[in-house]
């Protein structure tokens, strides 16, 4: 197995087999449900041994420690080496769960409120002339 010290977390996770396809992945990635350290990241993160991911599945989430770092495909039995889980099943906590949930709405939320595409409307430039220009119109 051919060591690196970096590769972005999308590949990564194809080669470790949480997704069947790279794209997948950077879905995945992108829309929360794989955090890196606790935070929410973009698919073109880089992914160091040691780093901590965090991957919902099914509808929990799991924790996992990175272990080995390649870019390139593996059979099952060694993909599984590139990781161990940090807390087995048993143990994991509704809490944990109920968290990450919590986490993931207002991620959402954000995103939400984020998201202007194109030019303001009416509406929205009035509202930004009354904080630029600080007048009531």
């Amino acid at each position: 197995m051919e060591e690196k010290e970096s590769v972005r977390i999308d590949k990564w996770l194809k080669v470790a087999r949480f997704f069947k396809q790279r794209e997948l992945a950077a879905e995945a990635v992108e829309s929360g449900k794989v955090r890196l350290n606790g935070e929410k990241v973009k698919p073109s993160r880089i992914l160091k041994p040691g780093d901590q991911i965090t991957v919902k599945q099914g509808s929990s989430y799991v924790k996992y420690t990175v272990l080995g770092i390649t870019d390139r495909s593996l059979p099952k039995e060694q993909a599984k080496e590139l990781y161990k889980m940090l807390d087995p099943e048993e143990k994991r906590s509704k809490e944990t769960n109920e968290l990450m949930k919590i986490l993931e709405e207002q991620d959402k939320k954000n995103a939400e409120e984020i998201k202007h595409k194109g030019r303001p409307t009416k509406k929205d430039r009035r509202i930004l002339n009354k904080y630029k220009y600080m007048t009531n119109d």
